[in-house]
């Protein structure tokens, strides 16, 4: 069975994810609510995207916007420092502030549902993959050309060496 997200049945939930949205530390929010770290971080990546999207359609406009509101007022803000940072001829500043900005658009690219969150999976380091193209290859041994041949399309990613 399916554990239950902490964070989706706690009774602050609106407060918590404002939290999160405005990027408010896991530790101040852990603190503030006794929640852990681990279950804000899941929560946000887990639920907080689909939340947003059903709040837009359960409420209309009304919370889906208000959360999205704040987001974007939080990335008017942050562009001001970035143009500060620019003027001052800052790089440090800008680095950090351009850094912010970045998981900010992130953030609301993914609750806005323009960007997947799935993991990104690196299939030449799954240990299964590893293991499947060792046989492969250990079967090919006896035919050399064949060997080859494959070898070569598995470097060449795939798709025809394109």
């Amino acid at each position: 069975m399916p554990r239950t997200c902490t964070i989706c049945s706690h009774p602050a939930r609106e407060t918590i994810d404002s939290s999160l949205i405005r990027r408010v530390s896991y530790r101040n929010i852990s603190d503030r609510f006794d929640v852990s770290e681990t279950a804000l971080s899941r929560h946000l990546n887990d639920h907080l995207a689909d939340y947003v999207q059903q709040a837009l359609s359960k409420y209309g406009e009304k919370k889906g916007v208000r959360i999205l509101d704040k987001l974007t007022a939080t990335l008017d803000r942050l562009d001001g420092f970035l143009d500060a940072a620019e003027a001052n001829s800052d790089a440090r500043e800008f680095v950090v502030v351009a850094g912010e900005v970045r998981k900010e658009l992130e953030l609301l690219a993914k609750l806005q549902g323009d960007l997947a969150q799935e993991g990104t999976i690196n299939l030449n380091l799954a240990p299964e993959w590893i293991e499947i193209r060792t046989v492969i290859v250990r079967a090919l041994e006896p035919h050399p050309d064949a060997r080859r041949a494959v070898l070569s399309a598995l470097d060449g990613g795939g798709n025809g060496g394109a």
